[in-house]
């Protein structure tokens, strides 16, 4: 879909009914032109008024509380309370007019990134000036909760990562106050909700795209948070099986793009290759499964119940992305898909009594192995630096790791770096020159 500013297309709209009076086009072009650019074109985000109203909006907050700041000690208790609403009451008469005159891109996000951080200044200030025991976990659940309407209502961008930065932050510091942070799954379905909105309207929209990062990011980091890690080792099972589902939703989503562009399946990949790291080291399979469930105080009894629902629920999203992302087979759809089968099957061979840890060391030692020459070759034959450089990158930490683990002297290393450092830049010079080659013959 190409991106036309909505200035343009306003004067579209202006000028074809004079040029149907002029008889220069009749009124079934004119309508026709007119359902064309309603259908096949969106209004583009200009980054960078956005981005200078951003930063005007943190500005002039930040101005806005040290002028309070400065004399704050001295002002009476009513004084402080009212000055503790005013960037409250400001950023509400910002969004209200942000609605009421349907303001463009610009107005909205720095009437929601505004408002949403004069909620948590207003209400931090006003329990400052009132002495109100602080509550970390109740202080940025009730400024998450009440910033939420305001990424429906702006349809604000800004609003949203703010809200999702809150709640991955009120999971944090539940966990570590209350001992469980469960309700931020609830939490993060509204931000999940609004996605699927903007997937349905435009998938390849900026608004799109950035909104996926931000969500996948807070899943990312929010569920390491959260789970309760009761049964020691499950975790690799859910973040095999998120990471994998999101790769395979971007192959589904965006089949036709790469890189940035495609931010489910670069995150799938790089989170798929760090994990497989991860694993290649024998201690990380030490003790896992049910025969080591943890238990103490800070351990709930509902823990395996939880982490296990959790990871149902991933397994879910994982099989569902697989089918869709399957009517385009390839080399890599399958290594994404295959990818929570080995590492579930590893989880199960760690229940054993047996000593399976170099086992399934090996086993991810083999996996990264595949994933390096796979990108390798994927590179050469698409003529694609970011796929051949990425394999060489895996191969490369892999050799490197493994070399360390080996008891070789300082000149053995060397010539290893350099031998690697080689192959790195004579590889990327062929492979510059063949697309040189092919961009002239095209």
């Amino acid at each position: 879909m190409r991106k036309v500013s909505a200035k343009h297309i306003q004067w579209l709209e202006k000028e074809l009914p004079l040029l149907e009076t002029e008889g220069v086009v009749s009124s079934e072009t004119a309508k026709g032109i007119k359902s064309y650019y309603c259908e096949n074109t969106a209004s583009g985000m200009h980054w960078a008024i956005i981005a200078f109203a951003v930063l005007g909006s943190l500005l002039i907050g930040a101005g806005i509380i040290l002028l309070f700041a400065h004399n704050w000690d001295q002002l009476s208790r009513p004084t402080r309370a009212v000055l503790s609403v005013c960037p409250l009451v400001i950023g509400s008469l910002l969004s209200i007019v942000a609605l009421l005159k349907k303001g463009g891109v610009a107005l909205r996000e720095s009437a929601g990134i505004f408002h949403t951080l004069a909620i948590g200044a207003s209400i931090a200030l006003i329990g400052q000036t009132y002495n109100i025991p602080s509550n970390m976990p109740n202080f940025f659940l009730t400024w998450t909760l009440l910033a939420l309407p305001l990424t429906f209502l702006l349809r604000s961008s800004g609003a949203g990562l703010i809200y999702l930065a809150l709640a991955c932050g009120w999971s944090g510091v539940a966990q570590e106050t209350l001992g469980y942070a469960f309700w931020f799954w609830l939490l993060i379905l509204p931000s999940i909700g609004r996605l699927v909105s903007l997937i349905r309207t435009d998938r390849h929209a900026p608004e799109t795209l950035l909104n996926f990062w931000s969500v996948m990011l807070t899943l990312c980091i929010s569920t390491g948070i959260v789970f309760e890690r009761t049964v020691p080792g499950l975790w690799i099972v859910a973040y095999a099986a998120l990471l994998s589902g999101a790769g395979l939703l971007g192959i589904h989503l965006y089949s036709d793009r790469d890189g940035w562009n495609n931010p489910p399946k670069i995150f799938g990949i790089i989170g798929m290759a760090v994990l497989a790291y991860i694993f290649t080291w024998s201690d990380m399979w030490d003790e896992i499964g049910w025969h080591h469930i943890r238990s103490g105080w800070h351990y709930r009894q509902w823990g395996p119940w939880f982490d296990g629902g959790v990871t149902l629920l991933f397994l879910a999203g994982w099989i569902v992305a697989a089918i869709k992302a399957f009517r385009r087979s390839s080399i890599e759809t399958i290594t994404l898909a295959v990818f929570p089968v080995i590492a579930s099957g590893c989880f199960l061979l760690g229940l054993s009594d047996n000593d399976m840890d170099m086992v399934n060391a090996l086993i991810f030692n083999g996996f990264m192995l595949f994933l390096g020459i796979m990108y390798i070759m994927l590179g050469c034959r698409n003529i694609k630096l970011r796929q051949l450089n990425g394999g060489m990158a895996l191969l490369a930490l892999l050799l490197i790791t493994r070399f360390f683990d080996a008891d070789f002297g300082f000149f053995a290393r060397g010539i290893v770096f350099i031998t690697l450092g080689a192959c790195f830049l004579t590889v990327n010079l062929v492979m510059a020159r063949r697309k040189k080659q092919k961009e002239v013959i095209s």
